[in-house]
């Protein structure tokens, strides 16, 4: 997955067969991150931040709990740091230098999207079983749990986020606070 931020292209990979500190890795990165290394990884995502056709710096995150892929809401950037998915974690990154700033787990199974929500300054995760709101810095504004897990996708629109869980519940939920707006059950 390649993605723009002005100057930079910076690509997310899926490093499904990734082990720390391995000689034997398909592919090597300067920075190696992980929330907790005492515990098995279940996945690693990759990241290169390219200018000019050359590699400026590249970090791979370790994710721990439930394992996650690389996909379009995996990774977002703003100005100056980079926001990724991986695992039970949402990562924060600085740009071009993948220096970690910060890294919180954000939900206890698993942390499937990540989204900027502008006119709110902050971050919206979408994880297996809580949708939460976190500030740029990984302070946690509020978090949401449904009946069951999260499996549906989740849509965001006028200030308000609508996702369904595994039993076909659906939830509308006020991105200012974190409140149910409207539950319709199955």
């Amino acid at each position: 997955m390649r993605i723009t931020s002005g100057r930079y292209e910076v690509t997310l990979i899926d490093e499904p067969i990734y082990s720390l500190r391995s000689v034997d890795n398909p592919r090597s990165y300067l920075r190696e991150y992980c929330r907790d290394k005492k515990y098995h990884h279940a996945c690693a995502h990759g990241i290169n931040v390219v200018e000019d056709k050359a590699l400026l710096s590249s970090a791979v995150l370790i994710g721990i709990g439930g394992a996650t892929g690389v996909h379009e809401n995996s990774i977002v950037l703003d100005g100056s740091s980079l926001y990724v998915a991986t695992g039970d974690a949402l990562y924060s990154l600085s740009l071009p230098t993948l220096e970690l700033n910060w890294c919180q787990q954000v939900d206890l199974a698993a942390c499937f999207e990540v989204f900027l929500l502008p006119n709110r300054d902050c971050l919206l995760t979408c994880g297996e079983l809580e949708i939460s709101c976190y500030s740029k810095v990984g302070e946690k504004l509020w978090g949401f749990c449904g009946g069951d897990i999260f499996t549906g996708e989740i849509e965001i629109k006028n200030n308000i986020a609508k996702v369904s869980d595994f039993i076909g519940d659906i939830y509308e939920i006020e991105l200012s606070n974190g409140k149910i707006v409207n539950i319709e059950n199955k």
